[in-house]
């Protein structure tokens, strides 16, 4: 009985043994994961290291690359072009500019925006300017033009009106497209004040005028007359002259095909030409206009 109970025993010993040799077998293997572990760490660490230096180095070479490029002749200015759409010489704009082929292309571009604003401080008639770098080594500048949307008359000298409100300086011996003409005005507030009503007119309205002139009196300082391209004539105040031109299209829908001089300066009335005959035929020189208004 005993020697069977001894038996037994041993045998639990035996398998408690191989038990722990099962344990070590596999406390050896986690070891070994665990080497295997820390080298894989280590070689990220190592690529990671590489990839640093990489990126120095490549860094270090772009630097050396962009030196070379600006001592050498493509780093400098070649060309300088001008584009859009404006009717100021391009030398005016190129000098305006102050680029030069002395000067780099990194440094051109560096100060777009000055340069861009030394172009619209120099000339008020360029709108928008933009310097771009076109291929290697070349510099485009493109300018938009402001609108002119009239031209003070001035005898046979011709004077700009921009859409805002600027008057160039510069004359012209002819006046430049289809836009209204300015007679009788002089320079100072009250063409100023007129100025800023016809701006507020719609481009429909301003192309249908052919010419305005200032026809103020004592009784009334703001009078203005206007020549029509559809042969009308209208007459109108300065001060108030937007608020109402507005309605010309409604009224030459209720005229037809009539022709005449449109008051505008109290109300709205209509008075048509002897005959019906057009402005041409009644002349619209300044002496019949005055005139008409006695």
């Amino acid at each position: 009985m005993f020697q069977g109970f001894n038996k037994a025993k041993q045998k639990k010993r035996e398998l408690t043994e191989l038990e722990k040799a099962q344990a070590e077998y596999a406390a050896s293997q986690d070891g070994n994961k665990t080497v295997k572990k820390n080298t894989s760490s280590e070689n990220k660490k190592q690529h990671t290291k590489k990839n640093h230096y990489l990126l120095l180095y490549t860094f270090f070479v772009l630097g050396l690359m962009g030196t070379g490029y600006l001592l050498s002749p493509y780093g400098k200015v070649n060309e300088v072009y001008i584009e859009g759409n404006t009717i100021v010489p391009e030398q005016l704009i190129l000098e305006a500019s102050q680029i030069t082929k002395k000067q780099t292309v990194i440094g051109t571009l560096t100060n777009q925006q000055t340069i861009e604003a030394q172009i619209q401080g120099a000339l008020p008639q360029i709108k928008k300017a933009e310097v771009h770098l076109q291929g290697v080594h070349d510099i485009l500048v493109n300018v938009e033009d402001f609108t002119t949307i009239a031209y003070i008359d001035n005898g046979n000298r011709y004077q700009s009106v921009l859409e805002n409100g600027t008057i160039l300086l510069d004359e012209y011996t002819v006046p430049l497209g289809n836009k209204p003409l300015l007679t009788r005005f002089e320079l100072g507030p009250v063409l100023n004040q007129f100025i800023s009503e016809f701006r507020k007119t719609n481009e429909e309205i301003q192309n249908s005028i052919s010419e305005i002139g200032f026809a103020g009196t004592e009784e009334n300082p703001y009078a203005i007359t206007l020549h029509m391209n559809d042969g009308n004539r209208v007459k109108a105040n300065l001060n108030d002259f937007a608020d109402k031109i507005i309605y010309y299209p409604e009224i030459l829908e209720e005229l037809e095909d009539k022709k005449g001089i449109i008051d505008m300066e109290v109300g709205v009335y209509f008075t048509p030409f002897p005959n019906n005959q057009d402005v041409e035929n009644t002349g619209n020189n300044q002496a019949e206009e005055n005139s008409s208004e006695e």
